[in-house]
């Protein structure tokens, strides 16, 4: 390079040639080399013929233009910036306190204008399978919740405040976007993950996996706008629910976040789902008390449920509600009861609210008996209250001794009558096992007298009750069960043995021509394909 003139008037020309240069970037991670390239310079510009830049696995970054410095103070541009799966991010929790991850970019993009107002036109795409993390700082959640405690008033204008806290912090942001020109398409890959995470201290968190078209724009007075859809394929939102338990919610697939303009205006329609294996009982109370103690025994049965977040509304002002649900193919358990339960449940917001609690916070459904008085009046409610209670806290015990390998169940069951006899307690206890691809359910129990033994002299045998459900079918609509059991029928019919075999057929239909009508259109479809 020459240099000539004088200090305040200075003249250069000549070239800068890059051999071999490499760099890293220790907040990215990134390394970038720069292996045979030439920056000509002079008095009016820096001139970029296809200035080519790679990564580290040799992915281009081209810069091709001109920067133009007749005006040092504000240089003017004319370049096309071109990039192909070239890797920006490539770190870890080590490498920045705010954010890590590995994201590459496709990037077609023309600059144009000059410092004070640049002008970006063209497509920006983050490549499949991309993964961000962002970290919120603890001094900025701290701040965040301190928000709008004290609030200072002008006694002289009180309407003053009403304004103007909201034109300064819409003031403050369209201050820091002014003075840019850009319209841009942008597009997410599929299957890139963005990570959150809320709180390091707890581990609350949020994970995203999706993709998505947007349009960007931001006008040079600040004022932005974005547009699109954002599709979620899945993710999770992992919350410490009351500083008790730590929960993870499943975001279903389908759910999506819309942007028609202002970007704090998005639209949601997010679902979150949590799974959890428990015994129906509690939720079945109400029915237990009004048909008898028989059907206590199969209601302690471990099922699946669902429990959903459903998070709809403006993305400053969200709508959450709760629902309840089971798998498809478990619906049908014990006859459709259960199921039948969670649907009328739904629909009864207080109690739904109070279930929702039970089952993140205890993994239970929430105990309650009956409200038609066969229990027996208030001392026999608070022990059937008192029944539920421990025989949950016994089958949680027993999950944690036995793991998945059995499955053990534990039902604490107090009995009385209005003759003045003794009242019977008695502990069921169960082994339940999934043999032959989950084809074959074995189960074995018996009920142990814990006080008021009805006879003295009749022995409780160590496996009184025994079932054998064979499925007939992998769909589950049709299976074969033989049973033997032990149950009490009350002070006249005693302690009785009850045995049997049965064929049970499970179908969902809202009409009973959709009964048949499916079947045969099941089985021509059945036969088309062969």
């Amino acid at each position: 390079v020459e240099i000539s003139g004088t200090t305040t008037d200075p003249q250069y020309n000549g070239t800068l040639a890059f051999n071999q240069v490499g760099f890293l970037v220790n907040e990215l991670n990134s390394t970038f080399r720069i292996a045979n390239e030439q920056l000509e310079v002079n008095n009016a510009g820096l001139y970029l013929n296809d200035f080519v830049i790679t990564d580290g696995e040799s992915n281009d970054f081209s810069l091709d233009g001109d920067i133009l410095t007749e005006s040092l103070t504000n240089p003017s541009f004319d370049l096309k910036l071109v990039a192909n799966n070239f890797g920006v991010v490539n770190s870890t929790a080590e490498d920045s306190d705010l954010f890590y991850g590995d994201v590459s970019l496709d990037a077609d993009l023309d600059i144009t204008g000059d410092l004070e107002v640049p002008r970006v036109r063209g497509t920006l795409k983050i490549i499949d399978g991309s993964n961000l993390t962002f970290i919120i700082p603890e001094s900025q959640a701290e701040l965040k919740e301190r928000d709008g405690v004290v609030v200072f008033v002008n006694k002289k204008n009180p309407d003053d405040i009403l304004t103007r806290t909201s034109q300064a912090e819409s003031s403050a942001l369209a201050a820091s976007l002014s003075g840019y020109d850009v319209e841009t398409n942008f597009t997410i890959g599929e299957n890139s993950e963005f990570k959150i995470i809320i709180d390091e201290t707890t581990g609350d968190n949020l994970l995203v996996k999706g993709n998505g078209d947007f349009n960007l724009s931001l006008e040079p007075n600040g004022r932005t706008s974005l547009s699109g859809k954002y599709e979620v394929s899945g993710g999770h939102y992992e919350a410490n629910l009351f500083n008790l338990v730590q929960r993870k919610f499943q975001i279903v697939s389908g759910s999506s976040i819309s942007w028609g303009g202002d970007p704090y205006d998005a639209d949601l329609d997010v679902r979150a789902m949590y799974d959890v294996e428990t015994s129906a009982g509690p939720l079945m109370a109400v029915r237990t008390s009004a048909e008898g103690t028989a059907l206590e025994s199969s209601y302690q049965e471990r099922l699946p449920f669902q429990v959903y977040i459903n998070v709809e509304g403006q993305l400053l002002s969200p709508q959450i509600s709760f629902s309840l649900d089971m798998p498809e193919d478990d619906r049908g358990a014990l006859s459709g009861s259960v199921y039948s339960q969670v649907q009328q449940l739904n629909n009864q917001e207080e109690e739904l609210n109070k279930q929702v609690f039970s089952l993140l916070v205890l993994n239970r459904f929430f105990p309650s008996s009956g409200s038609d008085g066969s229990n027996g009046g208030p001392a026999s409610l608070a022990m059937d209250n008192v029944n539920k209670v421990l025989s949950s806290q016994l089958n949680t015990y027993s999950d944690k001794v036995f793991g998945s390998a059995v499955d053990v169940g534990f039902d604490l069951n107090s009995r009385s009558d209005s003759t003045g006899a003794p009242a019977q307690t008695q502990l069921g206890i169960t082994a339940r096992k999934q043999l032959f691809n989950e084809r074959l359910i074995v189960q074995v129990g018996s009920e142990v007298d814990v006080a008021g033994t009805q006879n003295a002299s009749q022995s409780t045998p160590i496996i009184g009750n025994i079932s054998l459900e064979y499925l007939l079918t992998e769909d589950k609509r049709l299976r074969l069960k033989g049973f033997s059991k032990n149950q009490y029928e009350g002070v006249i019919d005693g302690q009785l043995t009850v045995s049997g075999i049965a064929i049970i057929f499970t179908r969902e239909f809202n009409k009973f021509k959709e009964l048949w009508a499916k079947q045969v259109k099941e089985e021509v479809e059945k036969g088309g394909n062969k």
